[in-house]
């Protein structure tokens, strides 16, 4: 894969389009220094950007939870994501939208810095989250030693860089003992989601799924939801120890960039996926709803 900084094309950048070898940043920006950055990922299907709303509303309440405002508006970043994706005419892609504080200060407080804005745009080759083969045979699952913070010891509702550290630790740490991803805990031991996707189980016909008490709340996720309230599948939303995995008959993850993606195994626990019609309904349900051939509302929470 080409490296991101030796790639060609747009990147809108505080305003405009710009060459995207010249989309830098100072190496003294706050952002990169005290981790003041937060991001969203969109997917792209059939040339339109899925969620687009929700995600910039999502983007600008992290903002605001790390104490920044956005430099431009709902409806300026939604024809810059619009033109970027026109620009590298993607089909099927992903794009990453990030704000960050700017280089005027150095130290902990920020009140006076900038506030920069970029979104960039590409397509997604095959198995770039998971295996070409991963929605048939699933991927594995390691509780990782890692917990997220509780809401008070950290902005946990905030989609931002920072907190992200925490997986990309325990991501490689999986993949060298052979798992796909790790699953992460929180601070009273109970699952919470894995380290950029959310958790969900099945079991006899129902779903069940973490809070998001200690996590932000995921867009993909609001979609499962509202699709199992369609189909008619019961779903619990409460604490969920590390037991239940156990005691489920299977399990999946969602997010916006491995979509909804089965798990064959999480620690010691083997899950059968060839019998599993609730995954295969949502799997289904899902696909129905990103190509437009779908019906199901998600409502904005994100909307302010």
């Amino acid at each position: 894969m080409t490296p991101f900084d030796q790639r060609t094309g747009k990147i809108w950048y505080d305003g405009g389009l710009v060459d995207w070898a010249d989309a830098k940043l100072h190496v003294l920006s706050h952002g990169l220094h005290y981790a003041s950055s937060i991001f969203e990922g969109i997917r792209v299907y059939g040339g339109s950007p899925f969620m687009l709303s929700e995600h910039i509303a999502r983007l600008r309440t992290s903002a605001r939870i790390l104490d920044f405002d956005l430099e431009h508006s709902d409806d300026t970043l939604h024809a810059a994501t619009l033109a970027v994706v026109a620009e590298a005419g993607i089909t099927e892609g992903y794009i990453r939208m990030n704000a960050w504080r700017g280089s005027e200060i150095i130290q902990t407080a920020a009140l006076r810095t900038s506030v920069h804005t970029s979104v960039a745009a590409w397509e997604l080759p095959e198995g770039y989250y998971a295996s070409e083969d991963a929605l048939d045979k699933g991927i594995s699952l390691v509780t990782g030693r890692y917990r997220r913070p509780a809401p008070e010891y950290a902005p946990v509702k905030s989609k931002a860089a920072g907190n992200y550290m925490i997986g990309t630790v325990s991501k490689n740490e999986a993949l060298r003992a052979g798992f796909d991803d790790a699953l992460l805990l929180d601070d009273r031991g109970n699952f919470v989601e894995a380290t950029g996707a959310h958790l969900f189980f099945t079991k006899d016909g129902a779903l069940y799924t973490p809070t998001t008490r200690c996590t932000i709340d995921g867009i993909t996720r609001a979609c499962v939801l509202a699709i199992a309230a369609r189909e008619g599948i019961a779903c619990a939303v409460g604490d969920l120890a590390p037991r239940f995995a156990g005691e489920a008959d299977g399990a999946f993850i969602c997010g916006t960039a491995c979509e909804i993606l089965p798990v064959a195994r999480i620690d010691d626990h083997h899950y059968d996926l060839s019998g599993n019609d609730v995954l295969r309904r949502l799997i289904t349900g899902y696909r129905e709803l990103i190509e437009g051939r779908s019906d199901v509302e998600v409502p904005n929470a994100w909307a302010q």
